[in-house]
């Protein structure tokens, strides 16, 4: 039973080490928060909509899509400018903290 349990701790400590020594993912960053929104709705930022898990949308081509998001996506737009802010507690890169688009 002493050989078992001890190399259950050697496993667990090894375990440990890993998660410590390994880089993070570099595919994920921090999404926007409040500060960005409150910010952006300062400088003159109109909110055009919010799209929650479940909500219609289309693309340019007027394809529709379904939005399956745990968390909002907030569109907001000035001008010509169009930013879609990204909330989550991790971001894919890709998509990133929010989406920038002109209008045509």
């Amino acid at each position: 039973m002493k050989k078992i349990f001890k190399y259950f701790f050697l496993f667990l400590i090894l375990l440990l080490g890993l998660i410590l020594i390994a880089p993070e993912d570099r595919e994920w960053v921090k999404c926007s928060d409040e500060k960005d929104l409150y910010r952006y709705v300062y400088n003159g930022w109109k909110v055009d909509k919010v799209l929650k898990n479940g909500d219609i949308t289309y693309t340019d081509s007027g394809q529709k899509l379904f939005y399956q998001g745990e968390y909002p996506q907030i569109y907001l737009s000035k001008n010509d400018r169009v930013k879609a802010l990204n909330f989550g507690w991790r971001c894919y890169y890709l998509e990133g903290a929010e989406l920038n688009y002109k209008r045509k």
